[in-house]
């Protein structure tokens, strides 16, 4: 869905295009309320008259039973006309259903489609009615809610029925595939390995595994084996499955740590101790100093533990634990959050994609909605086009993940990043306090000192990327941030100290070597930072927001015919352009050309791109502050 071109990226999700968002579930608990979800649990939708209302949640919980059927798994068409139908009116667009629309979205019809031509909606809707029969007849005749439609409408009706016990409660095996019983997951650490046998990646592997114990016990919705036990059990497992039993826990931490010169890389996986599969792997290189080791050691196990913790409140809350679905989807979401931490546009393009299989698992995993939100926030800075279609997708998906969980961290982390992309700037700064006050969390933080940064509050967001230092300086994010800040704020005298501390926690990233050569520029160190841009230009790929930057910083560096050719050959500047118009404004202005720069901006104001955030204090945009139509459009951006 995210193409470098941003061809991709619609409009708001509407009725029509929430299926593809927000795929139905493979399953679904119908118990949720016993082990504490929040969300939509208790918000009632309309049942037939003399019935209870019905919460959304059971609706959905049926819909995945009903799909699950062996009435219906074989039927895709059938089950696109159910879910979409549901899904429809649970949005609260049900007057929408026309034959019409179903045909045209369900059984892709043209435009050009007429009803009274093409029965296949009428006809599909007759079979439809027929198989639910089927399934109530059989398969669903304990089920607490029934779902049909009417004859000659396209809407479907709820209703609540009781089984014959009088108890209305659904099966217990569904739940037993979303939640478990117990209170958090359960979690041992297998000692890591020293791969070369030195003093130091020794050294390393114990403070590792002691640190990373500790860390983990100190998180919540964590239950963690104590490494007494673990110990005794290693040299008569065969392998992880039967020390995943013998410990009783669901996931292993496992791990190497191997020197190569000067050099440590540590690889940490995450295994479900179930079926022995890897869920998650990293790798991570840092300094081979004896003297810092601790140090090293203890912000390596905080990074692990923000980075794979639990973010769902009800295992916060040890009110119960995952399943093996949620584990599936979990698996999916670390993955997604690697990608998205890369920061590349086609990383962003797998991370979406990932996210959105998360959600298929389970649609009610509000970490994964987020992992949604957060993409489209991204690829709203990442300097492509139609940055406000991909700020209302983001919008949607933040606040589809309020409604499922609202006591989670990133819940209200990503919609702060989404309201302040919108220029809502009073309401993001709630948003994020409020995440704050749920928890620490270093990407909280980190957009949060952004936010601050756009708003000229330099002080408190040096405080709050000081905050995510400490929980993971290995974070490309982290690093780019950082870059930023510096770059925002002029402080280049702390960019330059960050580049030696960047050594200890892993090598600089594209994005942040580009701000460490408009650090340059300003030093008038112009002919490093030329040599920084031609080594971005050989390795940055053909992304034309990173070409258009490129550009920028050797136009800057006087070197305006090769960036000129550089915006050529890449349509920076054609009617429809791969860049949104702030960057043509940037390269405009490194160019000389301020004319165009302030007509640039005044398009990218009417269309209200994203990247406006920095037009306050941008250095970049010094040269046109003074042009009254300036001093207009920053009121606008900053009027809140």
């Amino acid at each position: 869905m995210l193409d470098a071109s941003a061809e991709e990226l619609q409009p708001p999700l509407g009725a029509e295009q929430a299926e593809e968002a927000f795929p139905l579930p493979s399953w679904h608990s119908s118990v949720l309320s016993d082990w504490g979800h929040v969300g939509k649990a208790n918000s009632p939708v309309a049942s037939e008259p003399g019935k209870d209302d019905i919460s959304e949640l059971a609706i959905r919980d049926e819909l995945s039973r009903i799909l699950e059927s062996s009435f219906f798994v074989q039927s895709d068409r059938l089950g696109s006309f159910l879910r979409f139908t549901v899904e429809t009116t649970l949005s609260g667009k049900a007057e929408t259903l026309k034959e019409y629309l179903i045909g045209t979205v369900v059984y892709g019809r043209k435009p050009s489609y007429h009803p009274g031509e093409d029965s296949i909606v009428r006809s599909e809707a007759r079979r439809l009615r027929s198989k639910l029969k089927q399934y109530y007849e059989s398969d669903g005749q304990d089920d607490p809610v029934l779902i049909y439609y009417r004859p000659g409408s396209y809407v479907p009706a709820f209703v609540r029925r009781r089984n014959q016990d009088g108890t209305g409660r659904a099966r217990e095996a569904a739940a037993g595939e979303r939640v478990s019983g117990g209170r958090g997951i359960r979690i041992a650490v297998v000692p890591f390995v020293d791969a070369s046998r030195s003093a130091i990646s020794g050294a390393g592997a114990q403070l590792i595994t002691d640190d990373l114990i500790h860390a983990l016990v100190r998180t919540d919705g964590l239950s963690v084996s104590a490494a007494s036990s673990v110990a005794p059990l290693l040299a008569h497992a065969p392998d992880i499955q039967s020390l995943g039993r013998a410990l009783d826990v669901q996931i292993i931490f496992e791990g190497t740590v191997r020197q190569d010169g000067n050099r440590l890389r540590i690889t940490v996986r995450v295994v479900n101790a179930g079926d022995g599969f890897q869920i998650w792997s990293e790798r991570f290189d840092t300094e081979a100093d004896p003297l810092g080791l601790a140090t090293v050691s203890e912000r390596l196990a905080s990074a692990l533990v923000s980075r794979v913790r639990p973010e769902p409140s009800f295992i916060r809350k040890q009110t119960a634990s995952a399943g093996p679905s949620l584990l599936a989807a979990y698996r999916l979401v670390l993955v997604a959050e690697a990608l998205l931490d890369e920061g590349s546009v086609a990383g962003l393009q797998a991370a979406l994609s990932k996210f959105q299989e998360a959600t298929r698992l389970a649609p009610d995993y509000a970490r994964a909605v987020c992992g949604i939100a957060l993409c489209y926030c991204k690829m709203a800075l990442r300097g492509l086009p139609n940055s406000p279609a991909a700020i209302a997708s983001a919008k949607e998906a933040a606040r589809r993940a309020a409604e499922l969980d609202p006591h989670m961290t990133l819940v209200h982390a990503s919609m702060g990043s989404v309201l302040a992309l919108s220029w809502n700037w009073r309401e993001a700064e709630k948003s994020f306090q409020q995440a704050l006050g749920l928890g620490a969390n270093a990407g909280t933080y980190r957009r949060y000192a952004l936010v601050l940064a756009a708003l000229g509050r330099f002080d408190e967001a040096w405080d709050k990327l000081h905050g995510a230092q400490l929980i993971d300086p290995f974070s490309n994010r982290q690093k780019v941030a950082y870059a930023r800040l510096c770059h925002l704020s002029r402080s280049y005298d702390k960019q330059a100290t960050y580049l030696s501390e960047q050594l200890v926690h892993g090598p600089s990233t594209i994005e942040s070597d580009t701000y460490l050569a408009l650090m340059l520029i300003s030093l008038d160190r112009r002919e490093e930072a030329q040599q920084l841009a031609r080594s971005l230009l050989r390795t940055a790929g053909a992304e034309p927001a990173m070409m258009s930057a490129v550009a920028e910083i050797l136009a800057m560096c006087g070197q305006t015919a090769i960036a000129s050719r550089v915006a050529s050959e890449y349509n920076l500047f054609a009617p429809h352009p791969p860049i949104s118009r702030f960057r043509q404004a940037l390269l405009s202005l490194a160019l000389g050309n301020q004319d165009h720069a302030m007509s640039f901006l005044s398009t990218a104001g009417e269309e209200h791109e994203a990247e406006l955030v920095w037009l306050a204090r941008d250095p970049r945009l010094d040269p046109i502050r003074e042009d009254p139509r300036f001093a207009v459009l920053l009121n606008s951006v900053m009027a809140d």
